[in-house]
């Protein structure tokens, strides 16, 4: 599976307690944010109908 870089912005605070939080409970931020968009996805994706 190919990988892509995406890039947010996040104010300061909020990245920085991210950070903090993923890391002491010894994971990537990556890998949080992979589980988020998988989690989203799993909730909000529309089936395709011309499938």
């Amino acid at each position: 599976m190919k990988t892509v870089s995406i890039h947010i912005r996040a104010d300061e605070d909020l990245a920085n307690e991210f950070k903090r939080v993923v890391e002491a409970k010894g994971y990537t931020q990556s890998l949080i944010m992979r589980e988020l968009m998988k989690d989203y996805l799993s909730k909000n994706k529309q089936p395709d109908l011309l499938k």
